[in-house]
């Protein structure tokens, strides 16, 4: 009787030491996150004054003089200014050396203006008035802006010299000049043009010879003017944080089988020799870009913030078994990093389980449509290294773990 107490008593200290053994087994792990102080940055309106030159002729931009049966008329193509944006960024802080990456720039619009068209251009339209063909000798023109002569091509030029101009001949030419800002301290422009009409009979003796030559006024004084104009653009605030998917590569961290090679790394090319998969490069495996930040590595967003402060939130916590009848459910877990859940895998498995002074979020474990939210402690609020949860009922059924509402 004495050796079967002494038996009892000795299984009992080994019952007390297994759950002594066992609850003592939770191995405690710590993480500490840092604290952003948010700033919330909001958008600006900044106002800025352009000058912009004025360019435009004085009084009449139209000449027709009509000599020896020939009618030109010379044209200036007027000049339109309009005001883009262009997008640019600029830096307001950046602190590389944090783990998170985390660093912030303001997208701002610079406004500019863009004249066209870009060179100063004429139009000149030439008509022959008579029954019988004309022909243009010895025309030329030039374009003085204070006197200097710019040269100007003279293809076009070559056209109206050596050929009949026929009856009924009427065309357009465009004169392109210099570029605008050689006018932006002009005072006098000018354009000159001169020629000799020369009329033919059907036998094509010369009846006419007609010279003419003048001088077009482009535009005057008014070029060196300016006028201001005020745009008004908003900033665009915005942060950008390391993405925490990829962990800055832009990369997704998960290898999917090659579909070239079906995982072997070897494929046949077309005289049937076995190399090397060109698409994975042997290896079976390929990675895609990052689903999450798009494979740019950052993840911007539309706000700014200060740098980081030195106030921090330490997470405490311990790994748990997830245990599911059937097994295969879905595991859910809260990323403090990614301020969210994540994905923890299929039961039974076992995942890393914290909690701060701040918050505690529960365990999610989901299977066809039922779903429980469970922390690791026991009913009497003792810490558990294990969660059971039965999903065979209409409900389910948590035999270890406290179920939160």
């Amino acid at each position: 009787m004495t050796d079967n107490k002494n038996l009892h008593s000795v299984v009992t200290l080994i019952v007390f030491a297994l759950i002594f053994a066992a609850s003592a087994s939770i191995k405690k792990t710590s993480m500490t996150e840092t604290n952003y102080s948010d700033s919330r940055k909001e958008s600006e309106q900044i106002a800025c004054t352009y000058k912009l030159p004025i360019i435009k002729p004085t009084g009449k931009t139209t000449q027709l003089q009509t000599k020896g049966g020939v009618t030109i008329t010379t044209e200036i193509i007027p000049f339109t200014a309009t005001m883009s944006t262009e997008h640019e960024r600029s830096y307001t802080y950046l602190y590389p050396g944090i783990p998170s990456g985390y660093d912030a720039v303001e997208i701002i619009n610079t406004p500019h203006y863009e004249v066209d068209p870009s060179n100063i251009a004429f139009k000149i339209r030439i008509r022959n008035n008579e029954s019988v063909p004309l022909k243009l000798s010895e025309v030329g023109f030039a374009l003085i802006i204070d006197g200097v002569q710019w040269s100007i091509p003279s293809g076009y030029l070559d056209e109206w010299n050596k050929g009949l101009i026929l009856t009924g001949f009427d065309k357009d030419y465009t004169i392109e000049g210099p570029d605008l800002s050689g006018l932006y301290t002009a005072q006098v422009v000018y354009l000159f043009l001169n020629g000799v009409p020369t009329s033919y009979d059907e036998a094509g003796n010369i009846t006419k010879k007609d010279n003419f030559q003048w001088y077009f006024e482009c535009s005057t004084e008014e070029v060196t003017k300016y006028e201001q104009k005020t745009y008004t653009y908003e900033t665009s605030p915005i942060y950008r944080e390391r993405c925490a998917k990829c962990s800055g590569t832009g990369t997704d961290p998960q290898a999917y089988k090659c579909s070239v090679c079906s995982g072997g790394g070897r494929v046949k090319n077309y005289d049937g020799k076995v190399i090397s998969c060109p698409k994975c490069n042997g290896s079976g495996t390929v990675r895609y870009q990052c689903p999450n930040c798009s494979g740019h590595g950052q993840i911007s967003r539309p706000k700014s913030q200060v740098p980081p402060g030195s106030g921090t939130v330490t997470w405490t916590g311990w790994p748990v078994m997830i245990s599911t009848t059937p097994p295969g459910a879905q595991v859910k877990v809260y990323d403090a990093s990614m301020k969210g859940y994540k994905n923890a895998g299929p039961s039974n498995c076992t995942v890393d389980w914290y909690s701060s002074n701040d918050a505690t979020y529960p365990i999610i474990v989901e299977y066809q449509g039922k779903s429980a939210k469970v922390l690791p402690y026991s009913p009497s609020g003792k810490e558990t290294a294990k969660i059971s949860i039965s999903f065979l009922g209409a409900a389910p059924t948590i035999t270890k773990g406290t179920k939160v509402e």
